[in-house]
């Protein structure tokens, strides 16, 4: 009887540790999968591709099509620089609504940029809604809604982060 209880300890205590020991590595190999998401999104950002749709977009889109319509009857290349630039930030806010990615990274690295983004592109968007009946973009949309109420600034002092202007340095 002694015999039976001590092998049922060593099983339960075996089977909580390997069922620990499972979770930790799931839990590892998903932070290295969403970590080289991660990576890939921030290498994607710095591209010349990226960069040239970000510009078009706050600083050329509006100018240009100032009477703004579904963004798919936009030309080719204001369409291009949309899809990229929306697409992009959608992806993101994707990633923050399914709790993969905690906001405040997201936040903290494009949150004034997305918002100008989503401010710049939200009449095509909803424009776009209205003519196909569908719900385009709808987590760039929260993305933006988030960076509008948490500036980067609060992800930088929760975050601890340090100034050290050039009149600082020794």
């Amino acid at each position: 009887m002694v015999l039976n209880v001590v092998t049922l300890f060593v099983s339960v205590t075996a089977l909580v540790t390997s069922a620990w020991l499972a979770r930790s590595q799931l839990m590892s190999a998903r932070k290295s999968t969403v970590l080289a998401m991660i990576l890939e999104g921030f290498k994607d950002s710095r591209g010349d591709d990226y960069l040239e749709a970000v510009e078009y977009v706050l600083y050329r889109l509006a100018v240009e099509h100032p009477q703004p319509v579904s963004y798919l009857q936009l030309p080719e290349e204001a369409k291009r620089h949309v899809q990229r630039i929306g697409l992009f930030y959608n992806d993101l806010g994707k990633l923050v609504a399914h709790g993969i990615i905690d906001e405040s990274l997201i936040i903290g690295l494009y949150g004034r940029s997305l918002l100008r983004a989503w401010i710049v592109l939200a009449p095509f968007v909803y424009l776009e809604r209205q003519a196909h009946r569908r719900n385009t973009m709808p987590y760039f949309e929260d993305i933006a809604w988030r960076a509008s109420n948490t500036p980067p600034e609060v992800v930088y002092r929760k975050l601890g982060l340090h100034a050290f202007p050039p009149t600082a340095a020794p």
